[in-house]
C-alpha cells in the first residue's frame, strides 16, 4: 500500500450561496467552473484540477467549510476538510445558506487519478466524486 503524498493546493476562495440543496458533496473538474463555483477562479487559469467542496443546504448562518489539506494515495486524492458548525447558543442569521470552497491542484499533481473523496474533521467520508480524464 503506498504511503499518503501531500499535494499542494491553492484556494481560490469561499461563498455561502453555493446554489448546492443537498447535503456534503464533492465536484472535480479540469475546466474553472464546478458546480457554479467557476467566479471563484482566477481567468486564464487552466492546467488545474479544480475541486469544489460543498457543506451541503443549511437553514441558517454560521455555517463553513474550510479544506485544511489534500493528501494522494495511488489513484485517489484525499481532500480533509473543517465543516464548520455554529454554536448552540451562537446567534445566527435566519437565512438559507450553501456554504462551499474551490480549491485547485497542479495537473501534473492530478495525473493517474481515478477518484477524489471528501473527508472530514472526525475522519467520517462525506462524498467522493470520479475525477476526469486530464488533457
Amino acid at each position: 500500500m503506498s504511503a499518503a503524498q501531500s499535494v499542494p493546493f491553492t484556494d481560490h476562495g469561499a461563498t455561502q450561496q453555493s446554489g448546492n440543496d443537498d447535503g456534503a458533496r464533492l465536484t472535480v473538474a479540469t475546466a474553472p467552473n464546478p458546480s457554479g463555483l467557476g467566479g471563484l477562479a482566477p481567468t486564464g487559469s487552466g492546467g488545474r484540477l479544480y475541486i469544489g467542496v460543498f457543506a451541503g443546504a443549511q437553514r441558517t448562518g454560521g455555517y463553513g467549510v474550510q479544506v485544511d489539506r489534500v493528501e494522494r494515495t495511488a489513484d485517489t486524492l484525499f481532500i480533509h476538510a473543517t465543516f464548520i458548525a455554529p454554536g448552540s447558543s451562537a446567534i445566527t442569521t435566519q437565512v438559507l445558506t450553501s456554504p462551499a470552497q474551490l480549491v485547485s491542484i497542479d495537473g501534473h499533481s492530478a495525473s493517474g487519478l481515478r477518484t477524489a473523496v471528501l473527508i472530514d474533521q472526525s475522519g467520517a467520508e462525506r462524498a467522493r466524486a470520479t475525477v476526469p480524464p486530464s488533457g
